[in-house]
């Protein structure tokens, strides 16, 4: 009986629920508008044709990668007092006795500012640490020469891993502000004895920070890193992709145990 008079009170109900057979959600085209767009005239994608040949023969591993640099991030930067993102915190003693004793007698809303400024003073410090998570701790080709994994990671220790497309790569100045000509083709990047002489900035247009795409992202490649092939790593830095054709992988565990890939 109970259950007949739930039913007969949606008779009497104002709200009607609309249905609609083939609903749109926001955003999306309808099939006249795809239709539309397929139609139309549009631009013709042309493949870039900068392409890097080895001299050598590429060796991957078993995962088809092939590591090109590696640096140890959080041992190589300051972590604890960081110059000059450490000197706000010498104005936190200052900035507490203020609040606290508040010497001059000032209203509760003026003396708020010094304890605000206490709590920013250390602001600095997270500013740092977010920084050196685009510091890139492993760089690796993949099979194909047209992408690269990127190893990142923050002050926990905890590594994230990423890709991105070689074309997508663009050169920066050392002030991180404008982008070099031609991306950076007639700059060098490694020395004579196959190392960073200064660390490397680049752009990528595309970078996917811990499941979030983010536009024009600046990674750092570290002077204290290690390289393992210099020519492939400064024809990846300027864009090139490479010619992995003449190729081989090595499945013997007595040599991939020397592999920096292997303890992750």
């Amino acid at each position: 009986m109970l259950r007949q008079a739930r039913t007969l009170t949606r008779l009497f109900s104002t709200v009607k629920p609309y249905y609609e057979e083939h609903y749109q959600y926001p955003g999306n085209p309808t099939n006249e508008e795809f239709t539309k767009y397929m139609h139309q005239n549009r631009k013709v994608y042309v493949q870039d044709s900068t392409l890097f040949k080895p001299k050598e023969q590429i060796e991957f591993n078993r995962t088809g990668e092939l590591v090109l640099f590696e640096s140890e991030v959080w041992r190589n930067n300051p972590v604890y007092f960081p110059y000059p993102h450490c000197l706000p915190t010498l104005l936190i003693p200052f900035n507490l006795y203020m609040y606290l004793e508040n010497p001059f007698q000032m209203l509760w809303n003026s003396s708020t500012f010094f304890l605000w400024g206490a709590i920013l003073g250390i602001y600095p410090y997270f500013e740092h640490y977010y920084n050196l998570r685009f510091h890139i701790n492993r760089l690796s080709l993949l099979r194909g020469g047209k992408v690269l994994k990127v190893e990142h990671s923050n002050i926990t220790g905890y590594r994230w891993k990423t890709w991105i497309f070689i074309d997508e790569i663009h050169r920066l100045s050392q002030d991180k502000q404008t982008l070099l000509p031609e991306k950076g083709i007639d700059s060098k990047v490694v020395n004579e004895q196959g190392q960073l002489d200064d660390n490397v900035f680049i752009q990528v247009e595309n970078f996917v920070d811990v499941g979030r795409n983010t536009k024009n992202c600046i990674l750092t490649l570290e002077k204290e890193g290690r390289v393992y092939h210099p020519e492939i790593l400064s024809a990846v830095v300027r864009g090139f992709e490479v010619d992995t054709s003449n190729f081989r992988i090595n499945t013997l565990h007595t040599e991939r145990w020397l592999e920096p890939s292997t303890n992750l």
